[in-house]
């Protein structure tokens, strides 16, 4: 037996305490339900339509479209396999150059108008 007890009603029918759905509340003129109502045209629909200007699904390659690049390997930019390696970061290297200008920003570290941003790049660049 379902939980829930035994069921009630008629197979093929709505069930009668569901007779809501089946009404149309808003019968006023110019709805849907009175025929009232008609879609916009398609250049107007176009024209509201949020999007990236420009661009069609014909603009971008299917999965199955040749590559752009046939000459480099898949596994390019990869630790392991053909192709080149992984690009170098800079990012710390650039970030100990920086080093240079601490005393410039530590003027500013007593300020009380000194954002919480400028004391943690200070400490970042500190660290690194």
């Amino acid at each position: 037996m379902p939980r829930g007890g035994k069921r009630q009603g008629v197979p093929g029918k709505g069930y009668g305490n569901r007779t809501d759905m089946l009404t149309n509340y808003d019968q006023g003129k110019d709805t849907a339900a009175t025929g009232g109502m008609t879609a916009p045209p398609p250049e107007a629909a176009a024209a509201e339509a949020p999007g990236i200007p420009g661009i069609t699904p014909d603009d971008v390659p299917g999965i199955d479209a040749p590559t752009n690049y046939p000459g480099e390997p898949v596994t390019a930019g990869l630790m392991r396999g053909p192709g080149a390696g992984p690009q170098r970061d800079t990012r710390l290297e650039e970030t100990k150059n920086l080093r240079q200008y601490l005393p410039l920003i530590e003027l500013y570290l007593d300020n009380p108008d000194t954002p919480p941003s400028v004391m943690a790049l200070f400490r970042y660049i500190r660290g690194a």
